[in-house]
């Protein structure tokens, strides 16, 4: 199927999904009259259509060649004067308006053709497509859903969410768009009340685009499902939790932690077997780097003299010239385990202010040191990701 028609299947399943919405509206709700804070159903319809209406335009302008008509440069000013220009109107008037709306993008995204949907829009420069589907399913789904969520109906506003996730992702195959749709999908679905299915939404997400990772645990549109454990094991295993919980330092060194070593095991597991040792020099080998910064971190976790430099898993040096020494991958992968486990432990009950007296040349208090061993677990992180490229390889995706 063209990407064209995929488009058309969207705005047939947003123009049905219309359908059923007004189909389902009571008298009482019909004739409702809102306020620009507190929307009723025939507000929806007229901000809807408004928005159709211009991304219509500007679509039939593309198709005939020609400059489309800006995009409004103050979208609240323009919901405002779209809702002032509808608040009197009767139903009859506004769904009129709408179905007019429809009709000419369905007609205006027919004319064009398939290289100008790709084109990158505007200066963001995402594809065009991408606006369209946003425009014509989206964005009524998001408002209609809301209205569900608001009327006791959070089972339907969940289908629709559902409905959607299934019907979008798969107008591109990349990971970063099938990650967008799942995330928009748990968003919507948290704020309708249906949080099991947002946690198994948003672990589709955050599988697929871990670079949403940071962000999700500050959007509001997901507070309703802090409290759950499902939640938590998201982002962290349960040890972290109490260094993310420990304040506001801690919690930020935790997060930056668990974003670089995330990273880091990824990198581990990237590398075939058969790459693991070898390297052009023996300061190149993906072994020699993880066993190097394991260790490392292992001994700025020490609070104690003598609690560094004591590594009974493995007695090789990072450095050791005989390369088949060098621990294998899962080894190294149940190690990483361990260093976790005493690294959060460390963040989530030491003072960060306490003057440094173990590691001096890290700086003068606590922090200095893990802000130094953040900083190391980078440096080595990115060179085991360039080499990942240098070999052809894929490389872990930013966090």
């Amino acid at each position: 199927m063209s990407l064209k028609d995929q488009l058309l299947s969207v705005l047939d399943h947003s123009d049905k999904a219309q359908r059923a919405f007004v189909a389902g509206l009571t008298a009482e709700q019909r004739s409702a009259v809102g306020t620009y804070e507190q929307w009723c159903a025939k507000d929806i319809v007229a901000h809807v259509a408004y928005w159709e209406q211009h991304q219509a335009t500007r679509l039939a302008a593309l198709a005939q060649g020609a400059e489309p008509p800006p995009s409004p440069g103050h979208y609240e000013s323009a919901n405002a004067a779209c809702f002032e220009r509808y608040c009197h109107s009767s139903w009859e008037e506004v769904q009129a308006d709408a179905n007019r709306a429809q009709a000419e993008l369905l007609e205006a995204l027919r004319a064009l053709d398939e290289l100008k949907l790709s084109a990158p829009l505007g200066a963001e420069g995402r594809p065009l497509w991408q606006d369209v589907a946003n425009t014509a399913a989206t964005h009524l789904l998001m408002h209609v859903a809301e209205f569900y969520a608001q009327h006791g109906r959070q089972s339907d506003a969940g289908r629709l969410w559902q409905e959607w996730s299934q019907l979008a992702a798969p107008l591109d195959t990349r990971a970063e768009w099938r990650g967008l749709v799942h995330y928009n999908a748990a968003c919507g679905l948290a704020l309708s009340g249906n949080r099991q299915q947002a946690i198994a939404k948003l672990r589709q997400a955050l599988d697929l685009r871990p670079s949403l990772t940071s962000w999700s645990r500050q959007d509001t549109d997901l507070a309703v499902l802090h409290d759950m454990p499902e939640y938590k094991k998201l982002y962290a295993p349960e040890y972290w939790w109490a260094a993310i919980e420990a304040g506001p330092q801690a919690e930020a060194l935790a997060d930056q932690f668990l974003r670089a070593l995330a990273m880091f095991r990824q990198a581990i597991q990237a590398f075939p077997a058969e790459e693991w040792r070898k390297g052009d020099t023996p300061y190149q080998r993906p072994a020699g780097w993880a066993l190097h910064v394991l260790t490392s971190t292992d001994d700025y976790c020490a609070l104690k003299p003598g609690e560094a430099g004591a590594h009974p898993r493995f007695d090789v040096d990072w450095q050791e010239k005989d390369s088949s020494k060098l621990p294998p991958q899962d080894e190294l992968l149940a190690y990483l385990d361990q260093v976790e486990r005493k690294l959060a432990g460390l963040l989530a009950q030491a003072d960060l202010s306490q003057a440094e007296t173990l590691f001096r040349w890290t700086g003068a208090t606590l922090l200095s040191r893990l802000m130094y061993t953040l900083r190391h677990v980078q440096h080595h992180l990115a060179e085991m990701c360039l080499e990942l490229h240098r070999r052809g390889l894929q490389a872990p995706q930013w966090q």
